[in-house]
């Protein structure tokens, strides 16, 4: 099977002939590489950072610095679903640490310092009033941002455990992410602990508290080089460059209606592609590029 190229259409008619003929060709594609999705159809949305599965019956939304996600922490009925919300949970947790993390550029702390600075030089009542502003601004930005790690975090680790008997693979990432994290008493010192559920949480108040009294506390146990954030985010971000799709899927592990798949590199391609949108018309020849790479 071979699925030529699109460069452009004439008219509508054409451009739903060719939709039509796509999802043909994608049920054929599925088919061949055994992938069962007769159990549910699902709808992917990838629209700025926003996910939903059609198999979600637990979500979590959070905003980060005017983005927001909602992310499916329940079991994913198909492989498809499964791949586009385990990308989606990790790259969530990715981006909610590195507004953390001291290397990172304009991190919730040097912006803090930043503040500091400004309120010791500032000599008029009027300026120290702007300046006391600015530092409560961004000791609450710091406290958003724990808050946010913590919504991504449960979020990536909920979404792992619900789908932990998928492969060997996802058990491994999965305790990986929970060994990201520091000792309990190093936590409690900043406000950080686990709930009866095992999710972490935030104490806001104890946090606050300990950002006036011992910010550097804070500073290094979130932030620093083997900080929370740090060690989380290395771990998310080595799992989505390393692991390989049919590793994560369990595809290896089991073979399904006869047929056995041992390389799935460009079904990783494809996949990744998949979710900046298949259907964008600028795109058309790619897909069908791919396409016949696979088949």
């Amino acid at each position: 099977m071979a699925i030529s190229g699109v460069s452009g259409f004439g008219s509508n008619n054409e451009y739903q002939s060719w939709v039509d003929q796509a999802a043909a060709d994608k049920k054929k594609l599925e088919e061949s590489l055994g992938i069962d999705t007769s159990e549910s159809s699902s709808t992917e949305k990838t629209s700025g950072s926003t996910d939903t599965s059609s198999t979600s019956s637990k979500k979590d939304t959070s905003s980060t610095a005017g983005s927001s996600y909602t992310s499916s922490t329940s079991r994913s009925s198909s492989t498809s679903t499964f791949l586009l919300s385990y990308k989606h949970n990790l790259t969530s947790l990715e981006s909610a640490s590195e507004s953390l993390r001291l290397g990172s550029r304009n991190n919730v702390f040097s912006k803090y310092e930043t503040a500091m600075k400004d309120l010791q030089r500032a000599n008029t009542d009027e300026d120290k009033a702007a300046a006391q502003a600015a530092v409560d601004k961004a000791k609450e930005d710091i406290v958003t941002a724990v808050k946010d790690f913590a919504k991504a975090y449960n979020s990536a680790v909920s979404f792992l455990e619900s789908n932990s008997d998928r492969s060997s693979t996802v058990v491994r990432q999965l305790n990986s992410l929970k060994n990201s994290l520091t000792t309990e008493d190093a936590m409690a010192r900043i406000g950080l602990s686990f709930d009866k559920s095992g999710n972490l949480e935030v104490d806001e108040d104890k946090l606050k508290d300990t950002l006036d009294k011992n910010y550097n506390s804070v500073k290094d146990i979130m932030g620093g080089q083997f900080g929370i954030a740090e060690r989380a985010a290395s771990k998310a971000g080595y799992i989505l460059d390393h692991a390989s799709v049919e590793k994560i899927a369990g595809v290896a592990e089991k073979e399904s209606k006869g047929n056995s798949i041992s390389d799935l590199d460009d079904f990783e391609i494809f996949s990744k592609f998949a979710l900046g949108g298949a259907y964008n018309l600028t795109n058309y020849y790619a897909v069908g590029s791919m396409l016949n790479t696979l088949v």
